[in-house]
């Protein structure tokens, strides 16, 4: 699986740990979804601009697997689901792109800085 827009002009990786107050399949119980045919094993999400969001629940269909070929199915859902609501499924997340053309996707940070508003504003 990988994540994918329009144009993939940024590519990356993502982290999560789950929260500590749920995990994917009391979310997917909460909504009514069938635990012992879909099995979660990850989420994804989509945003974009004015807002748009849109957040799924990656499971096994156990009645369409074979013992060989798991059958992975994207999970939406007709009621909203918020990206307090997605984000909530975890207790930390991380994603970092960057530039897909230029060979940057393998190095590593040598240092992190911040930027005070005063500096921006004294330039």
């Amino acid at each position: 699986m990988k994540a994918s827009t329009q144009y993939n002009d940024f590519e990356g990786t993502a982290a999560a740990d789950i929260s500590d107050h749920s995990n994917l399949t009391d979310f997917l119980n909460s909504r009514g979804a069938d635990t012992e045919r879909y099995d979660p094993i990850g989420a994804s999400f989509y945003h974009g601009y004015a807002n748009f969001f849109s957040g799924s629940i990656i499971c096994i269909d156990q009645q369409q697997s074979t013992e060989d070929t798991p059958y992975i199915v994207k999970m939406h859902f007709e009621a909203e689901f918020t990206h307090e609501e997605f984000f909530n499924l975890f207790k930390r997340f991380n994603a970092v792109v960057t530039k897909k053309y230029g060979g940057h996707q393998d190095k590593e940070i040598n240092e992190e800085i911040t930027i005070s508003d005063r500096e921006q504003t004294e330039e």
